[in-house]
């Protein structure tokens, strides 16, 4: 049924059917997919622009959504609403010509139902199923141009620095290599300006440096370093004076 779903779509069904377990439920709900999309699709973010910060919305989602005691059960079904869900979502990405289902498809899935409980949560914070499918495919326009143009130069400018958001692959920020101090380590935190030039704080969790070498001949001692691609996952803001336990 899911071999089409990509990782992080198969993990979201995964962590819903937890979420599920953990509120007591006998079936999968909506609700338990929108949780699911939480904790795996970071980029929700960029759909939903009146919601400050991701935790937010599972505490709104959790608030909802009744709780008891857990469902020891491993074979939780999805209801029909969740079945719905998936079966727009394959219906998104059939249209947008897509042969994998992934979390975007799923959310939009979700907004496909706008009457429902979390189709009117998403709506509270900005979400609109039009305006969703079309930074989908502005994405995809993107990440088309960049795979032509990364097939003559680098994949990265010489001498850049790229912050990628980890789990969606987002380029969130580029700067020269010489424009920072030092170069940030894992688990420092650096802060970046986001779409709408708002400051967000982020936790670096890997650093690769990129090396090439003229000629294609010479000695692996003739390696420069050519640009350095940042991983970073993006922080919930907290008061400064708090410490932050990731």
């Amino acid at each position: 049924m899911f071999e089409r779903y990509t990782t992080r779509a198969r993990r979201t069904i995964f962590v819903a059917r937890y979420e599920a377990a953990q509120l007591g439920a006998t079936e999968i709900q909506q609700e338990h997919l929108l949780l699911g999309l939480i904790r795996e699709s970071h980029h929700l973010l960029r759909s939903l622009p009146d919601l400050d910060y991701i935790d937010q919305l599972r505490n709104e989602v959790l608030a909802m959504t009744p709780s008891r005691d857990t469902n020891p059960s491993l074979d939780i079904p999805l209801s029909m609403s969740a079945k719905r869900t998936l079966l727009y979502a394959a219906e998104e990405a059939e249209a947008l010509g897509h042969q994998n289902i992934g979390t975007e498809h799923l959310f939009l899935g979700i907004l496909r139902e706008p009457d429902s409980s979390v189709g009117k949560l998403c709506q509270k914070y900005g979400a609109e199923l039009t305006k969703a499918r079309q930074m989908l495919m502005a994405a995809d326009a993107t990440g088309t141009a960049s795979q032509r143009s990364s097939t003559s130069t680098h994949p990265e400018p010489s001498g850049c620095i790229a912050f990628v958001e980890a789990n969606s692959g987002e380029r969130v920020g580029i700067t020269g290599m010489t424009a920072l101090n030092k170069i940030p380590r894992e688990n420092e935190f650096v802060m970046l300006d986001d779409y709408h030039g708002k400051s967000v704080r982020f936790r670096v969790v890997e650093v690769v440096y990129h090396f090439h070498r003229e000629p294609p001949q010479a000695p692996a001692s003739a390696h420069e370093l050519s640009s350095i691609t940042v991983r970073v996952l993006q922080i919930a803001p907290r008061s400064i004076s708090d410490v932050d336990s990731t």
